[in-house]
């Protein structure tokens, strides 16, 4: 049984490798376009370290409480109709008579 299991584990490996060496020969032969050929410099990069210390920079606020999210939305719509009042507010009232 164990000379079985290893049998088929051989056969295994050796189809992966075969489908693995006929994948890279596949891609040797296609032509690449410039755009794939870009290098990068490896030994120029910056430290790891300095990338990802860097803060992002984004908006984010913390409104953690659902009073607080709602009153925020309506301060925010009541916003919007005003200034759009604002802007077309002679045409809203002719619109609407």
């Amino acid at each position: 049984m164990d000379n079985e299991k290893e049998d088929n584990q051989a056969l295994k490996l050796q189809q992966l490798f075969s489908e693995v060496n006929n994948q890279e020969l596949e891609e040797k032969e296609k032509p690449k376009k410039e755009q794939e050929l870009i290098e990068i410099d490896v030994l120029n990069l910056p430290p790891r370290s300095e990338v990802h210390n860097k803060a992002s920079v984004s908006f984010q606020m913390d409104i953690r409480s659902p009073l607080w999210r709602f009153l925020f939305v309506i301060l925010l719509v009541v916003l919007v109709i005003g200034v759009v009042y604002y802007l077309f507010g002679d045409q809203i009232t002719v619109f609407f008579t």
